[in-house]
């Protein structure tokens, strides 16, 4: 048996390590320090270190914007993960039933938002729910009349509703092939059982399909919630956060990633407080990482996965 020296293991994994800490480890570190600090645009060169103020200022200040920009970043990432497993599910089913005629040509159909790049869809979308030239409206002034319009990116509601339709069309796909790999690893059998036991389509969904789905759903939904939780690009492109309603709230879509941006690089902001930004990420990094693991032990401990088995058997 081949034997191999410790030394020999460490020298061959410490490029690797060196490499993860310089890319992953370092910037943690380096914006975990600025987070102590009052370093800004206007103080760049004299900052000092003020050790948790920024987090108090964010966390307990009344006219912090943590919390709302929070909330409301956590029920976009809400209402898209209901709509992703609704939507991928329908889909899903649609696309394993084999009566479907042409199923290839559906599924080429169906994952072309997916293959898209977002950025081009997102351009596309805007146009489609801009208020005077976009065909949403001009196929409605052709029912309704030329007064009919929907302000989609200047109603706070509508511009949230637009978001979420754009971001279930770029993620439905996911979801559609997560659940497709699920429903064609279920056994036929189990369909002939539940048709000689008496149930109907809808108890056979509830009691067979959805919780032998269920095990392939969880670590989706979860990546999924991460990847909304941090979307930029899609909604920036759209809306740029707003509309804004008043000059001391954030904007409608101002999510986390765009609140951030815009407190560094936005055009009205003339001293950034990288201390405090830099805060806000540490934040939301530990607020990630901590839902990121209940979720993956809940995924874990599912017991159906178990009861995936004996289904099987």
């Amino acid at each position: 048996m081949l034997r191999v020296k410790r030394r020999t293991i460490v020298a061959f994994l410490l490029p690797m390590l060196v490499m993860m800490a310089v890319i992953n480890l370092w910037p943690i570190l380096y914006t975990l320090y600025l987070s102590t600090t009052n370093y800004s645009e206007f103080n760049s060169d004299n900052y000092r270190f003020i050790g948790l103020e920024n987090y108090r200022q964010l966390l307990f200040s009344l006219d912090s914007d943590f919390f709302p920009v929070l909330w409301q970043t956590l029920l976009y990432v809400v209402v898209c993960l209901v709509c992703f497993l609704i939507v991928g599910m329908l889909t899903a089913l649609a696309l394993n039933n084999p009566r479907i005629k042409g199923l290839p040509f559906w599924r080429v159909i169906l994952l072309l938002p997916w293959a898209a790049p977002s950025g081009i869809t997102a351009l596309i979308w805007k146009f489609l729910f801009q208020y005077d030239f976009g065909p949403l409206n001009q196929i409605g002034r052709l029912f309704f009349g030329q007064q009919f319009g929907i302000p989609w990116l200047l109603n706070p509601t509508l511009a949230f509703i637009a978001v979420v339709i754009v971001n279930v069309w770029l993620s439905y796909p996911f979801f559609t092939v997560v659940i497709l790999g699920a429903l064609q690893s279920i056994p036929g059998e189990l369909r002939e059982a539940a048709r000689i036991d008496g149930a109907g389509p809808w108890q056979y969904f509830r009691h067979v399909t959805l919780p032998l789905v269920t095990p392939a759903l969880i670590p989706a939904a979860i990546l999924s919630a991460i990847t909304t939780f941090q979307m930029f690009n899609t909604v920036f492109l759209i809306t740029q956060g707003g509309p804004v309603v008043s000059a001391l709230k954030p904007g409608a879509t101002e999510f986390v990633m765009i609140y951030m941006y815009n407190r560094i690089l936005g055009a009205s902001v003339a001293n950034p407080h990288y201390g405090f930004i830099a805060a806000f990420s540490i934040t939301l990094f530990a607020l990630l990482a901590a839902l990121t693991y209940l979720g993956s032990g809940l995924g874990t401990r599912l017991p159906e996965l178990s009861g995936f088995r004996e289904a099987r058997t």
